[in-house]
Parts: C-alpha cells; structure tokens; sequence
C-alpha cells in the first residue's frame, strides 16, 4: 500500500520504536546517528527509513553505504522513485570531479518508462522536479564539466521555486562546487557556503549543510568561518567515518595539529570497524583519513606515530595495490620524507608501482627521488628524472580543454586536468632549482624558485597536507637563509604561512631568520609558537630543534 505525502517531517535519529512494526530483516541499523533532515516523499512506510538513510548518508560522502540503503528500500516498494533517483545520485561524486556515468545511467534504465506513470500520478511536484535533474547529470550530451554546470543551473532555478526546501538548497550548494571545473573558484565557494549557512540557521544539525559550507571554506583565508561547523560536524553525524573526518579540512587549514590527529584517528577508526563489520577489503579504510593522521603526526613532531602508519600503509598497499592505495602511498611517503628530512634512510626506498596513476602522483615520486639523487649529489640522474617529467607533463597536456578541465570530462579522477598539470610543473621547476644548486649556479637557481613561486601562488589553494610536499615559498625562503639573505627570507616565510600556517618548519625557518637579524621580540613570539606545537614532540625530534627543553616547559603561548 503507497502512502503519498504520509510524512510532513522527517527526523533522523529514527529508532525502532518508530518502526517496530517492520521485520528485523527490514529495518535500518538501529544506532543511526547521522545528522537531522526534513523532507518530505512518496514511498511505503517500511522503505521510508532506508531511503531517509540513504539521503543522510549520501550528503556526508558515504555513498556505498547510501546505495545499499536506496537500493533495500526499492527492494521494499519497487514504484518509489526517489529512492532510484537516491541510487543514481551515489554514482556521481561532485567534489571529486568523477563520476560512473554507465552505472548512474543503468539506474535511470532500471526503473524505465514507468518512471513518468508514477511521478505523475503518485509523486509531489518537487519529487517529479528532482527526478528530472537527472536528465541533466546523465544527459547523453556533453562532457561531465557541460553536465554539471547544466545540473547545478537546473538546481538553482529549483532553490528558487522552493525557497524553502533544505534538501534543494542542500543539493544546489553541493551543486556549485562540483560545477567548478578546476581547483577553487572563490565566487563560487562563497555562494555554496552562503546557501549552505542559510540551511543552518533553521536546521543546525543537516549534514549537508555542515559537509558544504567546510568544503566551501576549507582554505585558510576562510577557514575561522566554518569552525563552528567543523567542531558540529563530527558531533552530528558521528556514525558517517567521512564526518569524523571532514572538520580536519578546517583544521589543517588554521594549523590545529591536536585537533588534526584527533579528527582522524576517529575517522579512520570507523572506516576500520566497517570495514570489519561488513568483511570487506582494505580499501573500505578510509585512506584519506589515514594520510591526513601521519600529516597531523608530523607536524606535532611525532615522527615515530608517522614511521608506524606508513609502515602499516605499505603493508595495506602490498596485500591489496590498488590505485588508492598506491597513489596514497606515494603522498604519504612524500610527506613523510620531507618533514623528516631522512632522506637517507629505508623510507626512501619504499617502491611504488605508478601503473595507471595520474600525472600528480608520477610527479611526486619523481621528485622524492629527485630529492634522493639531489641529496646524493647525483646530478646525472636529477637530470634524467627532470626529463621524464617534462615528457610526462607534455603527454598529459593533450587530453586537457582549454577551460583547463579534463577534455573527454569523463568518469576517472585520475584523468589530468590542468590544475594537476600546473602542480607537476611546480615538481618540474624545484627539481630544476636543485639541478642549478648543485651545479653551484646561484642565479639559475634563483631563477627556477622564483618561476616556482610565481606558478604555486597563481593556482588555487589545494586543502590538506600539501600537495606540493615541498611547498615553493618555503623550499625559496630555506635557500635565501643559506644565502645569507635572511630578511628576503622573511617575506617568503610569510607567504609560506599563508598557505601553510603553523608549519614547523616555517617557524624553524623563521626562528633562524630572527635569530641573524637579531630580531628578539619576533625570534621569542616564533620560539614559542614552535614550543607550542611541538609540545608532545618525540624526545629526539626536540633536542634537534632551535629550542632547549627548558623553553618547551616555559612556553607562553
């Protein structure tokens, strides 16, 4: 029996005593904490809950999970349309930029003509409206950027038409981000997060809302703005891993390396009770949270916690060498790498098989062994190493449009588009700078970093552990001290902190600088900041900083 328009809200945190009427077999776990939502739609009353999980599940980027709850309440009610419409949705991922475009479209297929019968004769008009966004994101025309933005605009005539709306206006926000076809557009960011606020001022508790207005604001110009949401976040939707994830983006952004390690071993701790809970392969571990934990690790000086998660990354990547797994891995050790500086060691040697990864990973192991033959003064293989990666850049450059995104707009973030392209040229560039270094040409060397710079400071800001593991303005202001040029150091630190704030090894960089120009006031407020940091740094990693352990104990800030 079909019960239209049954419900006027839906709250979740739905319980069995709402649904006691069902059989166990048919109902949604009973711990369902996953934020709050408020819409209305046709469907039975036992495939009700499934398809509100669903819903919940797919705004905090569990699509796996939302897929199977969409598809248990088709298997419920066969004529409920919006749960295809909930399933079609999970194979598209907008800040991702991919999508499975054959199995969205299989969805559409799999409910067939009928789909206009029931829509009309059972649905509300904002269901039959939503169903047919569809038409734009799976339309057989254009590529996936052209779709997108038709989806968004097609959306937003809809946020119109039902100003009050959250799930709408929640999609909409969503929608604008996703239409960006390369890096962050700040136009656009801003009016996700105005839309998204909008939401939260009348439902503080959707997590769409909380998921976008973090996504929108998710660089350190903005960031202080959605620390509310990010603090919120994690408490709303606890039971969705990416949730417990998601306030990181915010607090890499401000240089929060407590609140990093802890946001992520919640997370990653969740993806691994899933993962056990539905006897599922190491994949289901959520990698993403696992690589921003070693970051956070680094940055606070625990370098031995960073050595074990690698160690047990390669671990995972030997028993199952996914893309994903590869492609952390090459970043991981990346990072690792450089904030440790332990060149020389079996870290170094970790071997990464770069089969059908994108030109950004290539370009990173490119360059950590550019580091090693740097760091060995084997200035014949930097020069190979550089040749490769021009080749590599140049290759990628053809399947790319002139809008910069992805030419075939297809279904693969491993495709290029030309923000990766730009982030291996900036690999490219160092590496040339190294090359001039050690071929003691002072002006060539400065030349390249400076090149660098002017690239890495024209693309947009890439959220997380840093992209560009060597970030430019750093890797610039390190050479100017060896330089003896320390106040044009400064100025690099600076912008360095823009993009990276409360990095230590910027204020290890600024420290030094302080200390030759003899600036006291400044070299005691940076001491102090790296006290701070580095408070519950590894014995080791202090007694080689610029502080005593003393200063550690009286730090006063």
């Amino acid at each position: 029996m079909q019960y239209p328009n049954l419900f006027k809200s839906v709250f979740i945190l739905l319980t069995l005593i709402f649904f006691g009427c069902s059989n166990e077999q048919n109902e949604p776990k009973e711990s369902n904490h996953l934020g709050e939502i408020h819409f209305q739609v046709t469907g039975d009353f036992e495939a009700q809950p499934f398809f509100e999980e669903g819903l919940l599940l797919l705004h905090s980027f569990e699509f796996e999970d939302a897929r199977a709850a969409f598809v248990k309440a088709q298997e419920l009610d066969s004529t409920f349309a919006m749960a295809y419409w909930g399933e079609a949705l999970t194979y598209n991922r907008p800040l991702w930029r991919s999508q499975d475009y054959q199995k969205g479209k299989a969805v559409l297929d799999s409910i067939g003509p009928k789909i206009e019968a029931i829509l009309s004769e059972k649905c509300t008009d904002v269901e039959r409206d939503l169903w047919h966004s569809l038409k734009f994101l799976y339309a057989e025309e254009g590529d996936k950027n052209t779709r997108d933005k038709a989806y968004s605009e097609y959306l937003g005539e809809l946020n119109e038409k039902y100003p009050n709306n959250h799930e709408v206006a929640a999609l909409y926000a969503l929608s604008v981000l996703g239409a960006v076809p390369v890096g962050r557009d700040e136009k656009e960011y801003e009016k996700g997060a105005i839309i998204a606020k909008g939401i939260l001022e009348e439902n503080p508790k959707h997590p769409g809302a909380l998921h976008y207005l973090i996504h929108s604001y998710d660089d350190p110009t903005h960031a202080k703005l959605a620390l509310n949401a990010a603090h919120n976040y994690s408490k709303v939707a606890p039971d969705a891993a990416h949730a417990l994830h998601m306030p990181s983006h915010i607090f890499v952004a401000l240089g929060m390396w407590d609140e990093v390690v802890k946001s992520n071993i919640a997370s990653w701790e969740a993806s691994v009770n899933r993962m056990h809970r539905k006897n599922l392969d190491n994949d289901a571990q959520s990698y993403h949270a696992f690589h921003w934990l070693l970051y956070g690790y680094l940055e606070k000086g625990k370098f031995d916690e960073a050595r074990k998660i690698l160690e047990d990354m390669v671990v995972f990547t030997d028993t199952l060498p996914s893309k994903d797994a590869r492609s952390y891995l090459v970043r991981m050790k990346g990072n690792y790498l450089v904030e440790t500086g332990d060149w020389e060691s079996e870290i170094a040697d970790i071997e990464v098989d770069l089969d059908e990864l994108n030109i950004v990973s290539n370009a990173t192991y490119s360059f950590i062994n550019g580091m090693i033959a740097f760091v060995n003064k084997d200035l014949s293989n930097l020069k190979e190493i550089i040749k490769t990666m021009e080749d590599n850049r140049g290759n990628a450059g053809m399947f790319v449009a002139d809008g910069g995104s992805t030419m075939c707009g297809s279904s693969s973030r491993y495709e290029p588009n030309q923000l990766d392209i730009d982030q291996a040229h900036i690999f490219e560039m160092e590496l040339h700078a190294l090359e001039a270094q050690l071929q003691n040409d002072i002006s060539s060397t400065e030349k390249w970093l400076k090149a660098a710079c002017d690239l890495q400071g024209k693309i947009s800001y890439s959220y997380g552990p840093p992209v560009i593991i060597k970030p430019t303005f750093e890797l610039y202001a390190e050479w100017l001290l060896e330089q003896n040029r320390p106040k044009e150091a400064l100025t690099q630190f600076e912008k360095a902190w823009d993009r990276g704030p409360n990095r230590p090894a910027i204020l290890i960089g600024k420290i030094k600088a302080y200390q030759m120009i003899g600036d006291q006031e400044n070299l005691k407020k940076s001491m102090n900041e790296l006290a701070n940091t580095w408070k519950d740094a590894d014995p080791k990693i202090k007694s080689k900083s610029p502080l005593k352990e003393k200063q550690f104990s009286e730090k006063t800030i």
